[in-house]
């Protein structure tokens, strides 16, 4: 077996184990290589990122280059891509910066990892700031851009800026497929725009999973229960298979608005009616449905039947009704059982921590706050737009896409759909086939 053929199979080994998820296999693939090419350290770098685990990705990051070997274009988005889906904002723009002082010119590959991982981050404000930056540059967005976008405004609830990148994709001609339309219906939806949602969703001609998925869920964060119910059936009659994202979104919706009944038989119904697995999600749902409408007792007993791991999410839901219900032995009674679990997040203990303050169990109150500090859970201040007397809410995009309308075509903009996602080995990609695999799902 020649060099060339060797290298090449201990890539795609390296590359088909980070996709599956096992990093371990992937490393000893890289490891036991007796010759490397830009292409295994980059394969095996994405792979720690997309895990999370960037400061590993940096270790072989900085060892390719004492081994003489210089990271490409790849390599550096996989590494920005990393920061920014972990919200290291700092440690993406020192990137960025090194990335350009090496000679390398940022492309929309780049623009597009750095302002989709912040998106996810939930850094909205600053990934619409990069956004407008990305335009002053004169490199033009494509829909990877606007699908990684959409969720900052959404995030950020300014339907102003959401409704200029609405404006921009019809001004550049670009095609709003499936990914682009259902981020449209979320971001208006969390901008509270349901009008708007549905504008976008009577203009899709041809609907799959995903794009039901997000007007029905629009429906029913809205208070618009029976609309998102009504849709759900017309879903089903117009052959359309629910799948697990489909259900949640109907119990979200029966939970926000008291459909008890309707939820409970949904819930009960789903593997012989809708063949969906439940999941953790639709427990969630029903807990919170439960808890909302006062059903306390019922909600604590399918807490305590569920046959999976209970979540922050369904403790907090739980802890909350006990709160409002005036149930403090069944809070306690939970107690019990979530001080043995390895939660994490802050809201059921700030919460529990509330019911004991109410009946003046001030012991019980610092004993939760010990425990919160033994388990290094930290309970995050709020923060307003206004600091230091300064309003740093994020500015329109308006000017920004008026000037890059008015602009030459660039150099630098990126060529087809179809040759940016076989390009992108980094964030792009992965952001990708997150989203491919999702739509599969919600489909």
């Amino acid at each position: 077996m020649g060099f060339d053929c060797e290298v090449s199979v201990g890539n795609a080994l390296i590359d088909m184990y980070c996709k599956c998820g096992n990093i371990v296999y992937a490393r000893t693939v890289f490891d036991r290589m007796l010759n490397r090419d830009v292409a295994s350290w980059t394969s095996m770098i994405s792979g720690y990122c997309n895990l999370g685990m960037i400061e590993e990705g940096l270790v072989l990051f900085e060892r390719m280059k004492i081994e003489g070997l210089e990271p490409n274009d790849f390599t550096w988005n996989a590494m920005i891509a990393g920061y920014a889906r972990n919200g290291d904002s700092k440690r993406v723009f020192d990137f960025f910066s090194r990335m350009t002082r090496v000679g390398l010119v940022p492309d929309l590959i780049t623009w597009n990892a750095m302002i989709s991982g912040l998106a996810q981050a939930k850094l909205g404000n600053k990934a619409l700031k990069l956004f407008t930056d990305m335009l002053v540059s004169g490199v033009k967005p494509n829909q990877v851009t606007i699908t990684g976008l959409l969720p900052a405004c959404g995030s950020t609830g300014f339907v102003q800026s959401g409704r200029e990148v609405h404006g921009l994709i019809y001004r550049m001609g670009l095609d709003v497929n499936f990914f682009v339309a259902s981020a449209l219906i979320d971001m208006y939806s969390k901008c509270g725009s349901i009008k708007f949602a549905r504008n976008v969703f009577d203009s899709i001609p041809i609907k799959n999973v995903a794009s039901w998925n997000a007007m029905i869920g629009c429906y029913g964060k809205q208070g618009t229960a029976d609309l998102s119910i009504q849709l759900f059936e017309r879903m089903r009659k117009e052959g359309i298979q629910p799948n697990e994202v489909t259900l949640t979104c109907v119990l979200s919706a029966c939970s926000h608005n008291g459909m008890v009944n309707e939820g409970l038989e949904i819930f009960r119904s789903m593997k012989e009616k809708y063949a969906v697995e439940v999941s953790v999600e639709h427990y969630a749902c029903v807990v919170d449905m439960l808890c909302r409408s006062g059903k306390m007792v019922e909600a604590y007993g399918l807490v305590k039947e569920m046959h999976i791991d209970i979540t922050e999410s369904i403790i907090g839901s739980f802890f909350n009704g006990c709160k409002i219900h005036g149930r403090r032995d069944l809070a306690k009674m939970m107690a019990d059982d979530i001080l043995r679990m390895e939660l994490r997040k802050p809201g059921g203990f700030v919460t529990l921590s509330n019911i004991y303050a109410a009946g003046e169990e001030w012991d019980e109150v610092e004993n939760l706050r010990k425990l919160m500090k033994v388990k290094n859970v930290h309970k995050h201040p709020g923060f307003s737009w206004l600091r230091d007397g300064v309003n740093t809410h994020p500015r329109s995009i308006q000017l920004r896409l008026d000037l890059f309308m008015q602009q030459p075509a660039a150099t630098t903009a990126t060529s087809s759909w179809e040759s940016t996602v076989a390009k992108d080995l980094g964030d792009h990609a992965m952001f990708l086939n997150a989203h491919n695999n999702k739509s599969n799902q919600h489909a």
